[in-house]
């Protein structure tokens, strides 16, 4: 006889709700239409509200559709595995924000409100509406804010990074910049290379391009040469998508020598690099770490920089430098599908850039996030048969399990806790005995206590 679904009045009861009728699902126990929302909470005594909660997680999961008026209906598809990631904006993944339910979230890697430097965005939005009054408010260039795409290519040159105005393109965040690289660049069979492991929605829009996603290794000085070499001698491949700097899920970074040889090859096999640069200005040793697009002298490296990750999340800003011979048709791209962004956000972050407030914000957010990752290093350390490094920036630590351990098991556990995490699989197949723990979004005094749930259970999974 199939067990009945139980509610516990404690803890967070849509999770229970949620879990419970997830695995009914992937049973094949509850089929066609499910029960409504009311009768749901009358069986159960439980509030609509949170039946509706549980229900709503169930859609973003892929387990349920919603019809207007007409109910819930079951829409599983075995084999299909949907996890947390805090960026990703696919069709795929609609977690693209911060979740209040979460008591600790370790699974978020965007800063929390607590960081955010309001004062000085309110000194702008009120400094560009006294300044450029209606005009703010009126479609902006499509290419993005004249003297925005100015200061950008005057900041770029202090980094040894010479792009021109009309080679800048203003884009609502990473996500974007790599959609439209992929729809101007790419076309079907054509053979993209990537890191293993990687940012999953990068992954997703390769293969939505019809491409060939091939994979090399990240070991401890970042993605393996070797391999990648190995790949350039039986194929021609198109580009090669890498995060140099704090790569995400990992931290790691690949130093100087490294970064010169794939801009070599670059050349040899003649092919091109997507850098994904969202953290290399949150670093917490030494000096800011090199770009590859600082150290390209034959525009082998398409750029991708986005302020979202370490400055305000809604903002939705980044930019991509554009080789010559792609400009025409990234632009082209870029105005038949979304065609504007906020001239007042644009407005008002050049403002901040130049006026030197956001090189204030860095400074504080490098000393702030520093102090978080010592705090998390601290409390791992503690926990036995865990395997991690160190990185020298960025806002996250990657994390070997146990042997035999789950990270779905782990993010399953450490979710009906209130805690947050996200499992290896989210950004690699291949890596279920991983978890990526971000330290982001919490504060200091919350890091103990979710490390110690972390702990327990890994404990209760040996």
């Amino acid at each position: 006889m199939e067990k009945p679904i139980q509610i516990k009045k404690s803890g967070k009861i849509y999770l229970q709700l949620y879990f419970q009728i997830k695995e009914k699902i992937e049973k094949g126990k509850i089929k066609g239409k499910l029960i409504p929302v009311r009768k749901m909470a009358e069986e159960l005594n439980i509030s609509p509200s949170t039946v509706a909660k549980a229900y709503d997680e169930l859609e973003k999961n892929g387990y349920i559709i919603k019809k207007e008026g007409s109910g819930a209906y079951i829409k599983f598809q075995k084999k299909r595995n949907v996890y947390l990631e805090d960026h990703m904006e696919s069709e795929t993944f609609r977690y693209g924000y911060f979740n209040p339910e979460f008591n600790i979230d370790f699974a978020s890697a965007t800063p929390n409100e607590t960081i955010l430097p309001m004062a000085s965005l309110k000194r702008a939005i009120n400094f560009v509406l006294d300044r450029d009054k209606e005009s703010a408010f009126l479609y902006e260039d499509p290419q993005g804010y004249y003297f925005l795409r100015k200061t950008i290519s005057e900041k770029l040159k202090k980094e040894k990074i010479d792009v021109d105005i009309k080679n800048i393109q203003i884009v609502s965040g990473a996500q974007q910049g790599i959609d439209i690289i992929s729809e101007s660049f790419l076309y079907q069979n054509d053979i993209v290379v990537v890191e293993d492991p990687t940012y999953r929605g990068a992954k997703d829009t390769f293969k939505k391009a019809g491409c060939r996603v091939m994979e090399v290794s990240v070991y401890n000085d970042g993605f393996s040469i070797k391999e990648l070499e190995k790949i350039l001698y039986k194929k021609k491949i198109k580009l090669f998508y890498t995060m140099p700097n704090f790569q995400n899920p990992t931290g790691i970074s690949i130093n100087y020598e490294k970064k010169k040889k794939l801009l070599e090859l670059a050349e040899k096999f003649d092919f091109y690099i997507l850098e994904d640069d969202g953290l290399s200005n949150l670093y917490f040793t030494g000096e800011k770490p090199e770009t590859l697009k600082s150290l390209d002298k034959n525009d082998r490296v398409i750029y991708i920089k986005s302020y979202s990750k370490i400055f305000m999340p809604g903002l939705r800003l980044a930019y991509i430098t554009i080789p010559n011979f792609l400009l025409q048709t990234i632009l082209t791209r870029k105005f038949s599908t979304n065609v504007y962004h906020s001239g007042l956000n644009q407005r008002a972050f050049q403002y901040l850039l130049e006026n030197g407030d956001w090189d204030i914000h860095m400074e504080k957010a490098r000393r702030i996030f520093k102090e978080k990752q010592k705090k998390m290093y601290t409390c791992l350390k503690k926990i036995k048969d865990i395997t991690f490094k160190k990185p020298k920036g960025g806002l996250c630590f990657w994390i070997k399990l146990p042997e035999n351990i789950s990270s779905k098991a782990i993010y399953v556990s450490m979710l009906s806790h209130g805690v947050g995490i996200l499992p290896g699989v989210v950004f690699s197949e291949n890596k279920d005995n991983y978890v990526r723990i971000s330290f982001a979004q919490c504060e200091e005094k919350d890091i103990e206590d979710g490390i110690k749930l972390f702990a327990c259970a890994i404990d209760k999974l040996k």
